[in-house]
């Protein structure tokens, strides 16, 4: 599984440059449009983790390479296993480049050399920075939610079909999540359930047991979609 590994992070380690800074360019745009940069690590993250899952893909369709690649001592098992590790590693890097680019901002921001609306926007409290954290923890469930989706579609259909199925099939999932939320809601009352989740989250504890359920979570799809894209791959001819 290490070569494999090796491998997907020889095809990704050139694309971690050219995505940087796109990253950066959307990320500030989001901060300024909101009036803080405390969704910026997590725009990162998000970005890092379903374009680095689509950039492995489309890369196996490029000059046959996903058939070459079976004809190294690797097994399917391996080729999986590796494209996951390297997906976990590009978020990983998404994590760390996204926190530094929001510090750096900070410290900046910290100069007293920008103008004064610039300088609120690149300034953060201790609930912003308790709001940064689960943003990040947040935004890494997302994007390992839609790499865990799309790569066994990849593995079973190839990225030329994989691509214009997936479309269709986020639209559903995002449409029945909707619905399923607004069926709840007509249950409950959901301004005040907000209000009481939002004042909790605000608090340390909150945005400790939160960040946690995220980790957990995110581990549990990665798990379930790799053990479905062993499945997949392993009968697949190419």
């Amino acid at each position: 599984m290490k070569k494999a590994f090796l491998v997907e992070l020889t095809v990704l380690t050139g694309y971690i440059k050219q995505l940087l800074p796109i990253a950066a360019i959307v990320g500030f745009f989001v901060a300024f449009g909101m009036g803080t940069v405390v969704p910026l690590a997590g725009i990162f993250v998000t970005m890092f983790s379903m374009m680095g899952a689509m950039a492995a893909s489309a890369y196996d369709d490029a000059n046959n390479w996903g058939a070459y690649r079976l004809t190294l001592p690797l097994s399917r098992r391996d080729v999986v296993l590796g494209r996951y590790v390297a997906v976990i590693a590009m978020a990983g890097a998404g994590v760390a480049l996204g926190i530094a680019l929001q510090v750096l901002a900070v410290a900046v921001g910290a100069l007293n050399i920008l103008p004064g609306d610039l300088r609120d926007v690149l300034h953060m409290t201790q609930a912003d920075v308790l709001a940064s954290i689960f943003s990040l923890f947040l935004c890494l469930f997302m994007g390992a939610s839609a790499a865990a989706f799309t790569i066994p579609a990849y593995f079973k259909f190839g990225n030329t079909k994989a691509t214009q199925f997936l479309p269709m099939f986020v639209m559903l999932a995002y449409f029945i999540c909707m619905i399923g939320f607004g069926q709840i809601a007509d249950h409950i009352d959901a301004a005040e359930v907000l209000t009481r989740f939002a004042s909790w989250m605000e608090s340390f504890a909150g945005t400790a047991v939160l960040s946690f359920v995220l980790i957990v979570l995110t581990a549990f799809v990665l798990s379930v979609s790799a053990a479905v894209s062993m499945r997949i791959y392993a009968r697949r001819d190419l």
